[in-house]
């Protein structure tokens, strides 16, 4: 078969349709949304507060922190720089790094000074011993102590869309990204079903030849004859350029193989959606040259195609 030309490829980059996967996405915020509806009368008292980010319960504490800032509208990255202030200034660390959320929530759970030094911040804000320090525009929202601002939080609609709109639970394109990958396992299963039942594959096993864990190999990390790798951006970065690099590089690796082992070519598969990948044409560029064939959602049929010429029947 031939392979797809660059501008067929790009112009049937889209989006991920599938709408049972969104609404589910959706409502897997459903249970952090109730349990905030049900504890927000809490968020008023230092030591209600302070037990609510520590204790593990129907959440992690980290979950519930992350929720937390969303909430009052301070954000993860804007409670790095506040920790960042604090370690520095309070603490009086030799600072280097931040702090990841994760080790900022385990310094709640096991520090009480810092624990309180934040709790005051979060319920007083300019008030606080910290908050002299933090611009007005980071505390807009810091309305603890107002009613209003509790009853906002008791509605399910209102808690919903904020944590929805920050992706509390997961982030929308990491799941895309892991849902891309289910796709591509459907239609392999498929074709065994209506094609050939002797396909096997196996799934993100580590490809010595590589280094590095491979999303399909057909039939298997021991006898590979083809290889698939699949990627989804929604949004452009600089991570697509460092795919791009790790992929040329692979694609170097196995055109020395096969020119060595002619008897035993292993086939290079990728598969690349998401109008992020339209947006950086170069780096897509590249690794449509370092594939033998490529494919998206809207042309899966393209590894039947595949499947057809290269996979052996019995």
């Amino acid at each position: 078969m031939n392979k797809l030309s660059f501008e067929e490829w790009k112009n049937s980059m889209s989006f991920m349709i599938d709408d049972d996967f969104d609404n589910n996405f959706l409502l897997s915020i459903e249970p952090l949304t109730k349990y905030i509806n049900l504890n927000c009368v809490r968020f008023s008292s230092i030591e209600d507060l302070s037990a609510f980010l520590t204790e593990e319960d129907n959440f992690t504490p980290i979950e519930k922190l992350k929720a937390f800032v969303s909430l009052i509208g301070l954000s993860e990255e804007r409670l790095k720089r506040v920790v960042s202030l604090l370690r520095y200034r309070y603490n009086g660390e030799e600072f280097r790094t931040e702090w990841d959320v994760k080790r900022i929530s385990k310094t709640i759970q096991d520090d009480v000074d810092f624990r309180l030094l934040l709790i005051d911040f979060f319920i007083n804000g300019r008030n606080s011993e910290l908050g002299k320090e933090i611009p007005l525009y980071y505390m807009r929202n810091f309305k603890l102590n107002e009613p209003n601002f509790i009853e906002d939080l008791k509605g399910f609609k209102y808690v919903e869309r904020i944590l929805n709109d920050n992706e509390i639970i997961d982030k929308y394109s990491n799941r895309v990204g892991a849902h891309v990958e289910k796709i591509i396992q459907s239609k392999l299963d498929s074709y065994k079903v209506q094609t050939n039942n002797t396909l096997k594959y196996e799934i993100q096993k580590e490809f010595p030849l590589l280094n590095k864990n491979i999303d399909f190999l057909i039939p298997s990390v021991d006898a590979p004859i083809i290889l698939i790798e699949s990627s989804y951006n929604i949004t452009t970065g600089s991570g697509q350029s460092k795919r791009a690099d790790q992929l040329v590089e692979f694609y170097g690796i196995l055109m020395r193989h096969n020119a060595n082992h002619r008897a035993n070519k292993i086939i290079m598969l990728n598969y690349c959606d998401g109008f992020g990948w339209v947006g950086r044409q170069n780096d897509l560029h590249r690794i449509y040259d370092a594939s033998d064939f490529v494919f998206n959602q809207k042309t899966l049929n393209v590894l039947d195609e595949i499947l057809n010429q290269y996979y052996p029947k019995q």
